[in-house]
């Protein structure tokens, strides 16, 4: 069953992710046409916010979710109760915490942004961020339940839900903007549909999976392991924050809110597409690598599983980068509108500095699972601040580009030369091997761009939907028939053909 859910659980990752592109792909122009640049940038501020709140979790999800494995390998039930209950009061403290740092960011707005922003563009920040503290009160209590659901590798729940958010947040969206409700009232759906995911958590938690969480007793060293664990990933956490919210709100500040909308484009497409892209497949193995090193240190299996995915994902990752040179600039035009062209320069440069971390993002499984995160969470904390100081001034220079590269270059340094020395030297995963498998996956994707250029200039069609479909189809056509012939692997040719047998099999 768990290997059923594994797979259905990567599956329907990628169903979200193609659910959530295509809503998104939709209602995004139709939330810049009816919102101002401003407004937009003011959205997009808010939006950093939550993310920063998000941080409140202090990775509690996925410790709870390791530890939670960890116990029931060893069988021990009584330890399972109490780490639930632990948990659960710790994640109350946490949800009080939140409220008292959202209110201290509501204060804080005027001295933040009032050289910035207007009068009117302050009072709609103020007013959306009543929104955020309601959203802080039902985020945080969900992540408890959504945790233990994951840690039982419940993935087809999980994921199915996730994708009637997606669809539902898509005609409450455009309920809401029909209605002229603005930048609130998109706001307002996201904090609702939220509240409803907790209900939906909650019901599975209690009538599907029969857990018991009881405290048999305070256990402090469980406390100091747990704060210990996820103590490192509130840092990697910070990371993330930094380099995908923090320039926002750099440009909010030095520059002005329609860079901030700028730059929010290109974030939205790299966190809410690319990287999803890669977190699709390696979000259903931590319960599957925790098992794993809990039996054993002899790192074959894992180091296998680790060229697997990182061959898939630079597949993917790859290709779609290559594809986005070629026809991004065009989306961006068609999708956005010209006035955030830029956007298309930000968000290759970002892709660009993110493809040696999503190919490799099994790593931080493998890191999770074996309580070794102390490397990376200390590169990627300090590499984050050096972006955080280097990014004030070549913003305030270079404006929404000059943001993008100088996270680029601090993404490639962290993630490529550093991380790979510590997997192969201290992890013992097998570096030079993974590369040798990956590293070819780069000559299809670069020849199917060329190609692709090639018949765009020989068609010349213009800047349309229509016109970037077409060229889609074609580099698809060009990769696929590329990796089919050299370079899939015969676990990959495997995989798609059980996935053609089967549709054959249901349309017979």
């Amino acid at each position: 069953m768990a290997v059923n859910q594994r797979r259905a659980g990567a599956f329907l990752s990628y169903v979200a992710l193609a659910v959530n592109a295509a809503t998104t792909f939709i209602y995004t122009p139709l939330i810049l046409s009816f919102l101002t640049a401003s407004e937009y940038g003011v959205f997009q501020l808010i939006g950093s916010i939550i993310a920063y709140l998000g941080v409140m979790d202090m990775g509690l999800s996925t410790t709870l979710s390791r530890f939670y494995v960890g116990a029931k390998v060893k069988e021990d039930s009584e330890h399972v109760e109490n780490l639930l209950a632990m948990s659960a009061v710790i994640y109350g403290v946490l949800t009080l915490l939140s409220l008292v740092v959202g209110i201290a960011f509501a204060l804080l707005l005027p001295t933040l942004l009032g050289q910035s922003f207007t009068p009117s563009e302050l009072e709609l920040a103020h007013q959306m961020m009543l929104l955020v503290l309601l959203n802080c009160i039902v985020v945080l209590p969900g992540n408890y339940f959504l945790a233990v659901i994951n840690a039982n590798e419940r993935f087809v729940f999980a994921r199915t839900l996730r994708i009637a958010r997606y669809l539902l947040q898509f005609v409450g969206v455009i309920a809401v903007l029909e209605r002229g409700q603005g930048a609130i009232g998109v706001l307002a759906v996201q904090v609702a549909l939220n509240f409803i995911a907790d209900i939906a958590y909650i019901f599975y938690y209690r009538k599907k999976l029969h857990i018991k969480a009881k405290l048999h007793h305070w256990d402090k060293k469980l406390l100091v392991h747990i704060f210990s664990f996820s103590g490192y990933i509130l840092l990697n956490m910070i990371f993330d924050q930094i380099f995908w919210k923090t320039g926002q709100v750099v440009l909010g500040a030095v520059v002005n809110a329609a860079a901030v909308g700028v730059y929010g484009i290109a974030t939205q497409l790299i966190t809410s597409g690319y990287m999803e892209i890669s977190n699709g497949v390696t979000s259903v193995f931590l319960p599957k690598l925790t098992a794993m090193s809990a039996k054993t240190e002899d790192m074959t299996e894992i180091n296998g599983l680790f060229n697997r995915i990182g061959h898939i994902q630079a597949l993917l990752v790859w290709g779609i980068c290559a594809g986005f040179v070629v026809i991004g600039r065009e989306f961006i035009y068609v999708w956005a509108g010209p006035e955030y062209s830029e956007a298309f320069w930000a968000t290759l440069i970002l892709m660009i500095g993110l493809n040696v971390a999503l190919v490799q993002n099994l790593g931080i499984s493998v890191l999770q699972a074996k309580d070794k995160q102390g490397f990376r969470a200390i590169v990627y904390i300090v590499i984050a601040m050096l972006d955080l100081l280097v990014s004030i001034p070549v913003s305030m220079e270079f404006g929404v580009v000059g943001c993008a590269v100088t996270a680029a270059i601090f993404l490639f340094v962290g993630t490529g030369p550093i991380m790979n020395w510590y997997y192969h030297a201290k992890i013992g995963i097998d570096i030079p091997e993974f590369w040798h498998e990956v590293l070819p996956v780069l000559i299809p994707a670069t020849l199917a761009a060329l190609a692709t250029r090639g018949f765009s200039l020989l068609t010349g069609f213009g800047p349309s939907y229509g016109s970037i479909l077409i060229k889609c189809l074609f580099f698809v056509a060009i990769y696929f028939a590329l990796c089919w012939k050299w370079f899939f692997t015969d676990y990959e040719r495997g995989i798609i053909r059980g996935i053609l047998h089967k549709f054959s099999r249901k349309a017979a």
